[in-house]
């Protein structure tokens, strides 16, 4: 488990690294790398492929339901014992600081990398927790792994031990997706609810200008 989760990592921080020399290095960058604290921003914003997913409801989940909206989404799932919750905890702090503020805060989707485990009724349970407005999303392999890596987000499931129990190493990043269904930026741990609220604001105010 802890070599996968080095794999995991590792791909993170190069696909990480990888979008700063790109920014670095592009030819027609006007203002340098887009590079915010805790987060990256794509300097050409890439469409997310096609997928069909389904939410805790059991309704679809496509491109439809992200279009015309901002959205934070997370890959993650309900059995994992830190990260998760530490970032679901954090993204209901992000929406509130960002109402606090009278700004509109992103929608907030978790995709779960453990379609197995995480079955609508469980989905449903655990992101209300954080908040009612979260929506849990499941979908077959196939359509997980087409949407995780075109957006950057890794996994990797464990073998299950004698029990039928395992672990899923992932990455944790924060993947923003844009109203014209683009990924948009990339905001990596540690996590700082004031701190990303701040750079939503920034991000929105220059779209909105763009």
């Amino acid at each position: 488990m802890r070599q996968k989760a080095f794999v995991v990592v590792l791909a993170a921080l190069i696909m990480g690294l990888s979008i700063i020399w790109y920014q670095s290095v592009r030819p027609g960058t006007q203002t340098g790398p887009h590079t915010l604290l805790m987060g990256t921003v794509w300097p050409d914003p890439r469409p997310l492929p096609e997928f069909q997913l389904l939410d805790h409801d059991g309704e679809t989940f496509s491109r439809d339901q992200l279009r015309g909206q901002w959205t934070l989404m997370f890959f993650g799932y309900t059995s994992c014992p830190d990260i998760c919750p530490t970032t679901m905890l954090t993204l209901s702090r992000v929406k509130f600081e960002m109402e606090e503020s009278g700004v509109d805060s992103p929608h907030v989707v978790l995709v779960t990398v453990d379609p197995n485990r995480d079955d609508p009724e469980t989905l449903a349970r655990y992101v209300s927790h954080f908040d009612e407005a979260f929506v849990g999303v499941r979908g077959e392999d196939d359509e997980l792994r087409t949407l995780s890596l075109q957006i950057g987000a890794m996994y990797e499931r464990d073998a299950p031990d004698e029990d039928g129990n395992y672990d899923v190493a992932h990455s944790a990043s924060l993947f923003l997706v844009d109203p014209q269904v683009r990924m948009h930026a990339v905001f990596s741990p540690p996590h700082k609810p004031v701190d990303i609220a701040e750079k939503l604001g920034l991000i929105r105010l220059q779209y909105e200008k763009s």
